[in-house]
C-alpha cells in the first residue's frame, strides 16, 4: 500500500514539473514572441521614415504633395511658439468637446438601456445628429453660439454617436445568467446596471473613450475653418494658401499626435482596468421570440418610425426656438418644404439639389465599398499572416490618427480633384474602423471553436471561411453602419475642399451667397440620405445574419 502511495506521488510529481516546465517554455516562447514583434515594428517604422525622406526629396516635394521628415522638423523647430499656440488653442477645444460629447453619450445609452422606450422614441434622432454634414453645421452654429462654444458644440457632435451605439452594445452583452441572479435575488433593474451591465460595458466605454479622442480632433480643426483665429485649423488653412507644404505637414504630425496619444493610453487603461474583459462569455441573452402577426409587427414597426420622423422635425424646430434663430438664417421643415416643391423656382432647386446629389452618392457610394473591401481583406491579412501585421500595422495606426480633414488637400494633390480623390478619402474613412473591428472580431472567436474544426482536420482558409467570418459578421456589419454616413461626411467635406461639385459645393456655395434656405435644404437631404444608407446597411445586416449567423442576430 505505501509502495503505491509513493508511486502515485511520484507520478503526482512528474506531472507537476512537466506542467511547470511547459509553463515556463510557453512564457519564453510569448515573451520572445513579443519581443520580436516590437523589433519588427520599429525596424519597419525606421525604414518607412528613409523611404519617406528619399521619395520626398527626390520627387514628392517638387509636386506639391508631401514634405520630407526633416522639413517638418524644421519647421517644427524655427517656429515652436506658433505650433505650441495652436496645438494648445485646439487641444483644449478638442479635449471639452470629447469630455461633454462622451458624457452626453454614456449617459443617453444608459437612459436606453433602462427604458427602451426612450430608445425606440429618440435613437432616430441622435443618428441624425451624427448624419448632420459637418460643412452645414458649422456655420449654423458660428451663427448660433459664440465662436469658442460652437467649435466645443462640433467636437462634441462628432464624438457623440459612436460612443453611444459602442456603450450600449456593452451594457447589453451582459450575460443572461448574472441578469438572471439579480433578478432572482429580488434585485431591480438599477441593481442589474450597477452589479451586471456597468461592469460588463466598461471595456466598450473605454472604446468609446478611444475612438472619440480622433473624432474630437477632427471637429475642433474643422470648427476652426471658419471664423477663428488661431489653432491648428488655421494654420493648416494658412499653409494651404501660401503652398507651405512643412508648414502642412506639421499640422498633421501635430494632429496625429493629438489623436495618437489618448488613444494609446486608453487603450493601456482599458486592458489594465478591464483585464477580465477578455475572458467574459460573448454568449448573448436569447432573444425575446417576435410575437404578433406579420402584420401587426409591420404597423408597429411603421408606427415608432412616423414617431420618430415627429421627434426629430420637433427637435429642429426646437433649435430655432431656442436659441432664437433669426428668420434670415433659421429655416423650419416647412421653409425647407417650400423651397424645394412650392415655391415659383421649385422645379429649378429640386433639380439643381437631386444633380448634386447624385454626384455625392456616386463619390460616397464608391469610396464606401471600396473602404469595407480593403479593410475586411487587410484584417484578415493580419490575422493569418502575423508577420504583415507587424510590418503593416505601423503605417496603418500612423494613418489612422492623422485627421482626414489634413489628408483631403494632401490626398487631392497627389490624386486630382477627380473621382479618383474624393473616392480615396471616402475609402479611407471607412477602411480604418473596418480593419479595427474586423480584426478584433477575428481574434475574439472562442478557443474551443478552434479546437473543434482542427479535429476535423480543417484548414486555414476553410476555418476561416466556415468559422471566423460568420463569427466575425456582426463586427463586420456594426463598422458597415457605422460608416455609412462617414462616407457620406468625408465625400461632402471633400467636395467642398477640392472637387466644386455635389451637395458639399452647394451648401458652401448656398452659404456664400446667403441663400440659407437652400443650405438648409441641402443639409436635410443630406442628412436623409445618410439615415436611409444606415438603415439599408443594418437592413442587410438582419438579412445575412439571419442566413449565416442567426445565434448573432440581436
Amino acid at each position: 500500500m505505501s509502495a503505491t502511495t509513493a508511486s502515485g506521488t511520484g507520478r503526482d510529481a512528474l506531472r507537476a514539473s512537466a506542467i511547470a516546465t511547459e509553463r515556463a517554455r510557453a512564457g519564453r516562447v510569448a515573451r520572445r514572441s513579443a519581443v520580436n514583434g516590437w523589433v519588427t515594428t520599429v525596424v519597419v517604422s525606421l525604414v518607412l521614415l528613409v523611404l519617406w525622406e528619399i521619395a520626398a526629396d527626390l520627387w514628392l516635394t517638387r509636386l506639391g504633395v508631401l514634405a520630407s521628415p526633416t522639413a517638418i522638423v524644421q519647421s517644427l523647430i524655427e517656429n515652436p511658439q506658433l505650433y505650441w499656440g495652436a496645438f494648445t488653442t485646439t487641444a483644449w477645444v478638442a479635449v471639452r468637446g470629447w469630455f461633454w460629447g462622451n458624457l452626453a453619450a454614456i449617459a443617453v445609452a444608459i437612459l436606453f438601456v433602462q427604458v427602451p422606450v426612450f430608445e425606440s422614441l429618440f435613437l432616430r434622432l441622435a443618428l441624425a445628429l451624427f448624419c448632420l454634414p459637418l460643412v452645414a453645421v458649422n456655420p449654423l452654429l458660428q451663427l448660433t453660439f459664440d465662436p469658442d462654444t460652437a467649435k466645443v458644440v462640433l467636437a462634441a457632435l462628432s464624438v457623440f454617436f459612436t460612443t453611444l451605439v459602442g456603450t450600449m452594445l456593452g451594457l447589453r452583452s451582459a450575460d443572461g445568467g448574472p441578469l438572471t441572479m439579480v433578478t432572482a435575488w429580488g434585485g431591480r433593474s438599477i441593481s442589474s446596471l450597477r452589479f451586471v451591465r456597468l461592469p460588463s460595458g466598461t471595456p466598450a466605454m473605454l472604446t468609446g473613450l478611444q475612438i472619440g479622442a480622433a473624432a474630437a480632433v477632427l471637429g475642433a480643426i474643422f470648427g476652426e475653418f471658419i471664423g477663428a483665429k488661431a489653432g491648428l485649423g488655421v494654420l493648416l488653412i494658412n499653409g494651404l494658401m501660401s503652398l507651405d507644404l512643412a508648414r502642412v505637414w506639421s499640422v498633421a504630425l501635430l494632429a496625429t499626435v493629438m489623436a495618437a496619444v489618448p488613444y494609446g493610453v486608453f487603450g493601456l487603461l482599458r486592458r489594465w482596468l478591464t483585464p477580465w474583459s477578455a475572458s467574459i462569455s460573448n454568449a448573448q441573452q436569447l432573444s425575446t421570440p417576435k410575437r404578433g402577426s406579420v402584420a401587426g409587427r409591420l404597423a408597429s414597426a411603421v408606427a415608432w418610425t412616423i414617431g420618430s420622423i415627429v421627434v426629430i422635425l420637433l427637435a429642429w424646430w426646437a433649435y430655432l426656438i431656442v436659441f432664437d434663430m433669426s428668420p434670415f438664417v433659421g429655416k423650419s421643415p416647412v421653409d425647407v418644404l417650400n423651397y424645394l416643391f412650392a415655391s415659383e423656382d421649385a422645379a429649378a432647386n429640386r433639380q439643381v439639389m437631386l444633380d448634386a446629389l447624385d454626384v455625392t452618392l456616386v463619390h460616397a457610394g464608391v469610396g464606401y465599398v471600396a473602404g469595407l473591401v480593403i479593410g475586411i481583406a487587410m484584417a484578415v491579412a493580419f490575422v493569418t499572416f502575423p508577420v504583415v501585421e507587424r510590418v503593416l500595422t505601423p503605417l496603418a495606426v500612423a494613418l489612422r490618427s492623422v485627421p482626414i480633414i489634413v489628408l483631403i488637400p494632401v490626398l487631392i494633390l497627389a490624386l486630382g480633384r477627380g473621382l479618383g480623390g474624393v473616392v480615396a478619402i471616402t475609402a479611407i474613412v471607412t477602411f480604418f474602423p473596418t480593419l479595427a473591428n474586423t480584426q478584433g472580431g477575428l481574434k475574439r472567436v472562442p478557443n474551443d471553436a478552434f479546437t473543434l474544426m482542427r479535429s476535423y482536420d480543417s484548414s486555414t482558409w476553410s476555418t476561416l471561411w466556415r468559422l471566423q467570418l460568420p463569427y466575425t459578421l456582426p463586427a463586420i456589419f456594426a463598422s458597415a453602419r457605422i460608416a455609412a454616413p462617414t462616407a457620406v461626411l468625408a465625400a461632402t467635406l471633400a467636395e467642398w475642399l477640392a472637387t466644386g461639385d455635389g451637395l458639399g459645393h452647394v451648401i458652401v456655395s448656398s452659404r456664400a451667397h446667403s441663400d440659407y434656405t437652400g443650405l438648409w435644404a441641402a443639409a436635410a437631404i443630406l442628412t436623409a440620405v445618410s439615415l436611409i444608407f444606415y438603415s439599408l446597411v443594418s437592413w442587410a445586416e438582419r438579412v445575412v445574419l439571419s442566413r449565416y449567423a442567426p445565434s448573432q442576430l440581436g
